[in-house]
C-alpha cells in the first residue's frame, strides 16, 4: 500500500518538450517581469515612506484640528453650559415636582381603589357567589343530561342500523366477491403481465446486445480516435506550456525581487556615500568645533549672569534689612560662622588625652 501511494505521489517524468520550452520561456518572462518588479518595489518603498512620514502625521494633525474645531467646543458647551443648569433644574425643580405628583397620584389611586372595592367589588362578588353560580350549575346539569338523552336517541336512530347493515350485509358480500372473483382474475392478470414482461425483456436484451452495441461502437469510434490521438495530446501540450509559463512567472518574480533589492542596496550605498556620509561628517565637525564651544560659552555666560543676579538680589535684601533696622530698630543679625567645639577637660597639666587643651580644675570649695 505504501509503495502504491509513493508511486502515485511521484511527479510525472519530464519530456524533451518540457525542457525545450522551459529555458526560453523563463528568459522571456524574466525580461518582461524585471522592470515591473523594479517599479513595484520602488512604488512600495515610496508608498511606505509616504505613509510613515507624510500621511500619518498629516492624519494626526487633521484629527487634532477636527477635534479642536468640532468636538472640544461641543464638549465644553455640554459640560460647562448645558449640564450645570440641567442638573440644578432636575435637582431643585423637577425632582420635588415629580415627588409631589407621584404622591397625589398615589393618594388618588388609593381612594379610587377603596371606592371601587366598596361600591363595585363587594356587590359583584355577592351576586356571583349567591346568584350566578347556582344558576350556572343548574343550566350545566340540564344541558349535560339533555345531551346524553339526545346522543342515545341519535345513535339508536342513525348509527346502529347502518352499523348492522355494514357488519351483516356489506362485509360478507365483499369477502365472497374478493375470494371467488377478484382474486382469481388478479392472479391471471399478474401471470399474463409477468410473461409478457419476460418476453419483452429478452427481446430488449438481444436488441441491445446484437443491434445497439455494434451501432454505438461504430458511431463513437471516430470520436474516440479524435479524443485519444488528437485532443488528449494537444491538451497535455497546452497544460505543459501553461504550467511552465506559471512556474516561470513565479521564479522570475523572485529573481527580479533579488535583483531589485540589489539595485536598491546599491542606490542606498551610493546615496549614503555621496550624501549621507558627508552630511554626517559635516554635522559632527560643526557639533564638535562650532556648536559645542558656542554652547559652553552660552552656559558660562548664563552661569555668570545668574551669579550676578544672585549677588544683586542678596545686596538688595541686605540693604532693605539695614534700612528697616535703621528706621524701626531691631536685633542685629547674627553672622554665620563655624560652630565652636568645647575643649576637653583634664586634671591640671597631666593629661592622657592626646591633642586636648588643658582646662583649669573645678573646685567645689572655690565655687562655694
Amino acid at each position: 500500500m505504501g509503495n502504491t501511494v509513493e508511486l502515485e505521489r511521484r511527479p510525472e517524468p519530464e519530456g524533451c518538450l518540457t525542457a525545450a520550452i522551459r529555458i526560453p520561456v523563463r528568459i522571456v518572462v524574466l525580461l518582461v517581469v524585471l522592470p515591473v518588479r523594479v517599479v513595484w518595489d520602488a512604488l512600495s518603498w515610496v508608498g511606505r515612506r509616504l505613509h510613515r512620514y507624510v500621511l500619518t502625521p498629516l492624519g494626526r494633525a487633521l484629527g487634532w484640528v477636527a477635534k479642536a474645531l468640532f468636538v472640544w467646543p461641543w464638549v465644553a458647551l455640554w459640560r460647562y453650559v448645558v449640564v450645570p443648569p440641567a442638573r440644578w433644574l432636575y435637582r431643585y425643580v423637577l425632582t420635588p415636582l415629580g415627588h409631589g405628583i407621584a404622591a397625589v397620584v398615589r393618594g388618588t389611586g388609593i381612594a379610587l381603589g377603596w371606592l371601587g372595592r366598596t361600591l363595585v367589588g363587594i356587590p359583584a362578588r355577592w351576586l356571583y357567589r349567591w346568584v350566578l353560580t347556582p344558576v350556572g350549575h343548574a343550566i350545566a346539569a340540564l344541558g349535560r343530561w339533555t345531551g346524553i338523552a339526545l346522543g342515545w336517541v341519535g345513535r339508536a336512530l342513525f348509527v346502529w342500523p347502518w352499523v348492522a347493515l355494514w357488519r351483516y350485509v356489506v362485509v360478507p358480500v365483499a369477502r365472497w366477491v374478493y375470494a371467488w372473483i377478484l382474486a382469481p382474475v388478479g392472479r391471471a392478470i399478474t401471470w399474463a403481465v409477468l410473461g409478457l414482461g419476460a418476453v419483452l425483456g429478452w427481446l430488449g436484451v438481444q436488441t441491445y446486445r446484437f443491434v445497439l452495441t455494434p451501432l454505438g461502437i461504430a458511431i463513437a469510434f471516430p470520436f474516440i480516435v479524435l479524443w485519444r490521438y488528437v485532443l488528449v495530446p494537444l491538451g497535455r501540450g497546452l497544460r505543459v506550456v501553461v504550467r511552465e509559463i506559471g512556474e516561470a512567472i513565479g521564479v522570475c518574480w523572485r529573481i527580479a525581487g533579488y535583483i531589485s533589492r540589489a539595485i536598491g542596496r546599491g542606490l542606498k550605498w551610493l546615496g549614503w556615500n555621496l550624501v549621507g556620509r558627508p552630511v554626517r561628517a559635516t554635522w559632527r565637525w560643526s557639533r564638535t568645533y562650532v556648536l559645542a564651544p558656542v554652547g559652553r560659552a552660552v552656559a558660562e555666560a548664563g552661569r555668570g549672569v545668574r551669579a550676578a543676579l544672585a549677588s544683586v538680589r542678596q545686596t538688595v535684601r541686605d540693604t532693605r534689612r539695614e534700612m528697616w533696622r535703621a528706621l524701626f530698630g531691631g536685633a542685629a543679625p547674627v553672622e554665620a560662622r563655624e560652630p565652636s567645639v568645647a575643649r576637653a577637660r583634664t586634671l591640671g597639666s597631666t593629661t592622657t588625652v592626646p591633642e586636648a587643651a588643658p582646662e583649669p580644675e573645678i573646685s567645689l570649695h572655690k565655687q562655694g
